[in-house]
């Protein structure tokens, strides 16, 4: 894993509650190999975002959100 998917990887799991962690773990494996393989489109990121939203601690949604816009801009 790159130093910034790393961060990424952090910041996201820092975010996530506790009984969700192996659920987001899970999730962002997935999407860090299908980034890897050019497997990554809109329409797969449209299916798990929700999922992913409800792993979340409710106070760091929006906060997640724009830093993963900015993430994904750099796709």
């Amino acid at each position: 894993m790159k130093a910034e998917e790393k961060k990424f990887y952090d910041f996201i799991m820092d975010r996530t509650k506790a009984e969700h962690q192996e659920d987001m773990k899970h999730l962002l494996a997935e999407l860090m190999e299908r980034r890897t393989t050019d497997q990554l489109d809109k329409m797969y990121l449209m299916s798990v975002v929700p999922r992913a939203l409800s792993y979340l601690d409710p106070d760091a949604v929006n906060e997640v959100k724009k830093v993963v816009s900015e993430f994904s801009a750099k796709l």
